[in-house]
């Protein structure tokens, strides 16, 4: 069994925060596996070398992000046909009656927002991953929680779009999250 390590945060809103104090836990990883130490487990695994093993993930890294850059969500399942993670591309927008009110040149004088209103330049692009909900119940079911000591000296590492450190914000997810 997996012993996975989490730390106890405290959340104290300042004045522009929305929520209450509270505790919650964040996770706690020890270690990064690059492609050189996956394609070392890869090869003990399947026989292959090592080097053949490094060329299979860099190209199938290059084709994710070819394929999330032509619109497609590349799903990945272990060897047992178990989906593991999706990566797809993830769009951000809006434009509201606000926006539109306060800046009348720029939208023509009008006082509600439109969908023609909201153009590319308005949009922000990024990456989304969602682990499949079969996978992820598996991993809950077949992990011991260790908890470890919060340092509050120490910096959490920077947190990307999928993680938050407000726990009343939670980061925003994918409608096909866990569809197998």
């Amino acid at each position: 069994m997996a012993k996975v390590k989490y730390r106890v945060r405290e959340y104290t809103p300042t004045e522009n925060q929305m929520g209450t104090h509270s505790f919650y836990a964040e996770a706690v990883v020890d270690n990064e596996i690059n492609n050189q130490e996956l394609a070392a487990k890869v090869a003990a695994r399947t026989g292959v070398k090592s080097y053949e093993a490094a060329m299979v993930i860099a190209a199938v890294a290059d084709i994710i992000a070819e394929e999330t850059l032509e619109n497609n969500r590349v799903c990945l399942n272990n060897g047992d046909g178990v989906h593991l993670v999706s990566i797809y591309p993830k769009v951000t927008g809006r434009i509201s009656d606000k926006e539109v009110t306060d800046n009348p040149a720029k939208f023509g004088g009008k006082s509600t927002a439109e969908a023609a209103m909201l153009t590319p330049d308005r949009l922000q692009w990024t990456l989304g991953a969602t682990v499949g909900i079969k996978y992820s119940r598996q991993f809950a079911l077949n992990k011991e929680a260790l908890k470890v000591d919060y340092n509050p000296s120490q910096t959490p590492a920077e947190p990307d779009d999928t993680t938050t450190t407000d726990p009343t914000t939670p980061a925003s997810g994918d409608p096909n999250a866990g569809n197998d």
